[in-house]
């Protein structure tokens, strides 16, 4: 097939046009360049670029991946005909920029290398023609670099064949190492390999809030959903079980709880007991062996805080009534706020070098340590900052997400977040989901056949994680739910408190409770279930995983670097664990009965999830 290239432009004008890109071959690969300078003048609203090299027709063999959001990761859309006719979909914007045409003569794998940071996917299928290509937001600001999509012909390739390609890429040019070279030289990043991540939500205010400019005069209540006499009470019954190894991670400690006042991250809010009784759990849950470390938020900025300053925050591009850059209201919290209050952000120049320089060191003081976690990093795209003194693209602000990164690695340890963006996964230790929709087919994506692990063929072994927000608790969820985890490779992921407002259950329905002896023992019990499962499967965390597929209907086979092959069987909700050198060994799921909910019924969710941070 001779590459054919379409590059269509809108610019803030609003004329519509279009430009030659630059085409190079060289043997199996296809470089598509459009000079920076091209994309200057006039500005620019977006550029689409379009080729056959992404475009079936129904009944071709084969079948088209890319990523979709955060909601959904990676998707599989066979070339078959369906009942929609006319459909399109833009996901956000990527850093995740892949995308490929997989098992039929024409299998390529397409890599957005250069603009990957203002770059997002337009899938359409029109008149019996699947279609992917990448657009570019520009939003009328000239460009940071020239505008590179590479293409490498890979005929009869599978996903996983590319993942393998591309994982290959990460390690060789953007300094992604194995996990098994890592804890080699972090301790703390061993410890927490080795054992599941339990959060535990302590507190919150109501949301959707009833007070959007919050003040200390007017701060809506502080629901206290667990203090720290309670977290001792966990602690004494994991140990009592044996649940020998985990990593707790206190969430919402800090004032005013979950969302409370950020970029305010200390003291911890009295109401849970106060600092001094602070310290003393974590010495003791370290003394039981546990690692213990905290939630911060390094970009929600609450009027409330002590250390707001409006000075420092995103700004827009639009003018306020002043003629100045506006400030910038996070998009999708806009609607109901947050339990803060009104969701500015702080640019993320200075969440860096006026805040976390200044504030992470201190709440490293409490004791935490271990993969140190701040909240969204991974999950979206820096936005852009308008504001004179301190303005900032997409790519600029990247930059300061991966040095907040690193911080929290030289000061804790390590460092965690929580969605499936891989720009900046050098820096990254663990995720605590890779994406929040598990089931397919999904009324939202009505050309998704199923969700495939491109994320984890690509970065199991390198980055710890757990597969969706839906097998957050596994072992009290569906049976089905269950056998995802042990289909995508997961670490454990255990929450106390999952639910925290009327849409704030994307960790599904069921939850860990801590109110009563008989909650913490029950949700201890499926603590021991899920740390027992995972000392089983341990060694598989240090391995790639190197192949993925469907092999009957609703049976998968995932084959890992050591040989190692795991089948899962959602026909009988088994897997079996075929390990080189011992007999297969078949586990049966089974649910476990979820803790009795002590949470007032407004504080409950329904069942259709909305993307908010966790």
């Amino acid at each position: 097939m001779n590459a054919e290239f379409k590059v269509t432009c809108y610019s803030s004008e609003g004329a519509v046009f279009t430009m030659e890109p630059v085409v190079e071959e060289n043997g199996a690969e296809i470089r598509m360049t459009i000079p920076r300078e091209q994309l200057c003048s006039p500005r620019l609203n977006k550029i689409r670029v379009e080729t056959n090299l992404t475009r079936a027709k129904v009944g071709d063999e084969g079948y088209m991946f890319y990523p979709t959001n955060f909601g959904c990761a990676f998707v599989m859309t066979k070339f078959t005909e369906r009942k929609v006719q006319d459909y399109e979909f833009e996901s956000w914007l990527s850093a995740t920029p892949v995308c490929g045409i997989c098992e039929n003569e024409n299998a390529l794998f397409c890599r957005v290398d250069k603009e990957a940071f203002d770059a997002r996917f337009y899938v359409t299928f029109k008149n019996g023609i699947y279609s992917i290509c990448p657009e570019f937001l520009f939003d009328g600001d000239e460009p940071d670099e020239d505008v590179v999509i590479v293409y490498h012909r890979m005929p009869g390739a599978s996903y996983s064949d590319m993942a393998r390609y591309y994982r290959q890429y990460q390690m060789e040019y953007r300094g992604c190492v194995p996990l098994k070279e890592r804890v080699k030289r972090r301790d703390a990043l061993r410890r927490a390999a080795e054992g599941m991540e339990l959060r535990i939500r302590m507190g919150w205010k109501p949301i959707p809030t009833p007070v959007r400019h919050q003040t200390l005069e007017n701060e809506p209540p502080m629901y206290v959903a667990c203090d720290i006499a309670e977290l001792n009470k966990i602690i004494d019954k994991m140990h009592e079980m044996g649940v020998g190894k985990a990593e707790l991670c206190l969430v919402g400690w800090g004032p005013g709880g979950h969302d409370g006042r950020f970029p305010q991250q200390y003291p911890s809010d009295p109401r849970f007991g106060g600092d001094d009784e602070l310290r003393k759990f974590i010495a003791k849950a370290q003394g039981y062996g546990y690692q213990v470390v905290c939630h911060t938020v390094s970009f929600g900025a609450y009027e409330i805080a002590n250390n707001f300053d409006r000075d420092l925050l995103v700004k827009t591009k639009a003018l306020d009534e002043n003629g100045q850059p506006g400030l910038y209201v996070r998009t999708i919290y806009k609607k109901n706020g947050l339990n803060g209050g009104e969701p500015y952000c702080v640019c993320p120049k200075h969440a860096y070098e006026t805040y976390a320089v200044k504030d992470l060191p201190v709440v490293r003081g409490y004791g935490f340590e271990g993969l140190h976690y701040i909240d969204e990093l991974t999950a979206y795209v820096p936005e852009k900052c308008y504001d004179k003194k301190h303005p900032g693209s997409r790519r600029d602000n990247w930059k300061y997400n991966r040095k907040l990164a690193q911080l929290s690695r030289d000061l804790f340890g390590g460092y965690q977040s929580e969605g499936y963006m891989d720009y900046m996964n050098a820096d990254l230790d663990a995720i605590l989901y890779v994406g929040c929709v598990t089931r397919f087919p999904h009324p939202n994506y009505p050309i998704v056949d199923r969700g495939i692990p491109f994320w984890q063929l690509v970065y199991h072994g390198i980055v710890l994680s757990n597969p969706t927000s839906s097998t957050v608790n596994y072992p009290i969820k569906d049976r089905d739910l269950q056998l995802k985890f042990f289909e995508y490779g997961g670490r454990p992921v255990m929450y106390f408190n999952s639910k925290f407002g009327e849409d704030r259950n994307w960790m599904g329905d069921v939850d860990l409770f801590n109110k009563t002896d008989e909650e913490i023992e029950d949700s201890v019990r499926a603590l021991k279930r899920a740390y027992d499962d995972y000392e089983a499967l341990l060694y598989l965390q240090y391995e790639f995983m190197d192949d993925h597929r469907m092999i009957a209907p609703k049976v998968y086979r995932t084959t890992y670097s050591d040989g190692s092959v795991m089948t899962c069987d959602y026909n009988n909700f088994t897997y079996t664990l075929e390990k080189p050198g011992e007999a297969p060994r078949t586990v049966e799921m089974y649910k476990m009965k979820a803790p009795r909910s002590c949470v007032d019924k407004a504080a409950d969710g329904n069942s259709n999830f909305t993307l908010m941070n966790n």
